[in-house]
């Protein structure tokens, strides 16, 4: 490259030079532009201008660290161009190696953890992405390279993005504006790039659209100027799902159509893979089949291909942030013949295999304390179900949930003091209410995704996506019950999740219902046999803290548990405290003799005696 001649004025080599790094900006050859940089830095020093000098010089500095070898650029060529697992794989055997023998030169956005971060990102692995963020970030920080650093803010809020945490949102943003800052302060616009096309991500997916937008442009006017189509595609893809997000769905049609484009024009699949799942979103809502069995057909053509099966299955940083939105579609690719092997093989490890009719997300339903219902990720609020007695009739319906109820049978439970026609009028009246509130979106005169009616039967549809704590509850038990002997270790964490189910008791607000007493005592008396269990579990390791936690939990519950007297007398007695034992044995006694008239047991009376006889330390 040719000097610059500095006979010239140093004002008007500088417009010369600040020229000829525009014309510059983003092109392979970094050597050049390095030296661009330099010859800047000489002319900004006859300027007396050494704070910008000393900028440009860091700046120059990174450029010639940041040059890719052949390792790295192979790397880069199979992330855009969608061959995501053969870039995973190759990133981790090289941060196995690094670990051992580690580089002690930073090499940008390059760095194996950086890269395998993003990759990470792209196929749903969040936390495995976070801590190779973190991991990058604290490398940038060792080696003073703030280019380095932020692209590790940028990676950690990417991650942040598709971690299940309410703070996420906020956090990404910071890490967003942390990198900004940095690529200020280093001068270097094209940093700035990623960090916009991640605060687009953040503010599109939460309904910020104004934001996300102003995002995507400031990041798609310094990618064009740098000539990256590729990264400009993954910033219209993330705008257009914000769209379709918020049901703008002209908009969205018109950020995705171009992105899809690009993408077919850098030939990356995983990028053409996931505009299409968005597309396919759009036609489904909109009921335009024959754009939907297009788009459908080369979706799960390109994840069949490419093993992107986790676009279904994971929240992903490009796709929906809750994968159950893309059910409708699999459904309707198995029922239609379109690549139905592939679809229902997603559906098998949904475990959504038998679902007929879904409405693109989950019911999720709380039913230990407080009775809560979501749609998806969406809380459904009180004043939603509007009448009473159609969320007695959900709760009636989840209390025989594995059975049909006969309308007279509801009659008799929720009217029994009204007559016939009046309890018929209500009952109809409530169970169109339900419908709405579980399915607001639902088209009229079409079956319910969740409640189901056969003659005068209802009920809950079987093989529903629903999830319900005390499910979830009881099969944490029978796995724990089932390795217990041979595996105490693991035992114990499964009691441990079933235990964190129980926030109270089963319907608290239908506390004099009679048609839920039986659950509900059923329910208290699992909890307490396991808790008793997880007890001896603890006391066998001596964890005698916890052990003195999980009695008071299950004396709340039952005061008259004798059992976990025993435990806490021998808990405080192992740890030093022999008076707060016998202060146990007293409780125990007056309470079994307030609420049954009965005398401690001999095994209770035994442990007393022998604490008091100091046999027991």
């Amino acid at each position: 490259m040719a000097s610059v001649p500095f006979s010239l004025d140093p004002v008007q080599a500088e417009r010369y030079l600040q020229e000829a790094l525009r014309i510059a900006d983003g092109q392979e050859d970094k050597e050049s532009y390095a030296r661009l940089l330099e010859l800047l830095v000489e002319n900004l020093l006859n300027l007396g201008r050494l704070q910008e000098a000393e900028k440009l010089r860091a700046q120059a500095l990174t450029l010639r660290e940041e040059g890719p070898g052949e390792a790295e650029l192979a790397v880069r060529v199979l992330l855009r161009t969608g061959r995501l697992n053969e870039a995973r794989r190759l990133l981790e055997e090289q941060a196995e190696r690094e670990r051992r023998e580690p580089i002690l030169r930073p090499r940008a956005h390059r760095e194996t953890l950086l890269l395998l971060s993003l990759i990470l990102a792209f196929q749903g692995e969040a936390e495995a992405s976070y801590q190779c963020a973190v991991e990058g970030t604290q490398r940038g920080r060792l080696l003073n390279s703030p280019f380095v650093t932020a692209v590790g803010y940028m990676r950690q809020g990417h991650s942040w993005l598709i971690r299940d945490d309410p703070q996420a949102y906020s956090i990404a943003c910071q890490c967003y504006k942390e990198a900004i800052n940095i690529s200020e302060d280093l001068a270097i616009p094209r940093l700035k790039v990623e960090a916009f096309w991640g605060l687009c991500r953040a503010h599109g997916f939460r309904g910020e659209l104004e934001a996300a937008e102003e995002a995507a442009q400031q990041g798609i006017e310094i990618a064009q100027r740098a000539g990256d189509e590729w990264i400009t595609a993954l910033i219209r893809v993330s705008m257009g799902a914000g769209y379709v997000l918020a049901g703008e769905y002209k908009k969205a049609t018109e950020w995705l159509s171009t992105a899809l484009a690009a993408f077919k024009e850098c030939s990356d699949p995983y990028g053409e893979a996931v505009t299409r799942l968005w597309l396919c979103l759009i036609w489904w809502r909109q009921n335009d089949r024959a754009r939907l069995r297009r788009d459908t057909e080369e979706l799960l053509r390109l994840v069949h291909n490419n093993s992107y099966h986790y676009l279904f299955t994971k929240r992903t940083l490009l796709g929906p942030p809750d994968p159950r939105m893309t059910v409708p579609i699999l459904i309707y690719a198995r029922d239609s013949g379109i690549h139905q092997a592939c679809a229902e093989s997603i559906l098998q490890t949904l475990g959504l295999e038998k679902v007929e009719l879904h409405p693109g997300y989950q019911l999720r339903i709380q039913t230990l304390g407080t009775f809560k219902v979501w749609r998806g990720c969406q809380e459904i609020s009180p004043s939603e179900w509007r009448r009473e007695k159609a969320r007695r009739l959900f709760q009636l319906m989840l209390t025989y949930r594995h059975t049909m109820l006969d309308r007279d049978q509801i009659l008799e439970f929720l009217w029994p003091d009204l007559d016939p026609e009046t309890a018929k009028r209500n009952f109809k009246v409530s169970l169109s209410t339900l419908c709405k509130v579980l399915e607001p979106e639902r088209p009229a005169g079409t079956p319910s995704a969740y409640i189901v009616r056969d003659g005068t039967r209802y009920g809950l549809r079987s093989n529903a996506d629903i999830w319900l704590d005390v499910e979830e509850m009881e099969k944490e038990i029978k796995q724990g019950d089932g390795v217990l002997n041979e595996k105490p270790d693991q035992a114990l964490e499964h009691y441990r999740r079933a235990l964190s189910f129980y926030q109270g008791d089963y319907l608290e607000e239908c506390l004099y219902e009679d048609w839920c007493t039986e659950e509900r005592e059923k329910i208290l008396a699992l909890y307490l046999r396991t808790a008793d269990r997880m007890a001896e579990l603890l006391a066998k390791r001596e964890a005698w803290e916890e052990v003195l936690n999980i009695c008071r939990a299950i004396l709340k519950r039952d005061p008259c548990w004798e059992q976990a007297y025993r435990w806490m007398m021998l808990a405080y007695a192992r740890t030093g405290r022999p008076a707060q034992a016998l202060k146990v044995f007293k409780k125990c006694t007056e309470r079994l003799r307030k609420e049954l008239q009965v005398d401690p047991s001999p095994a209770t009376i035994k442990i007393y005696e022998e604490i008091r006889n100091n046999l027991i330390r």
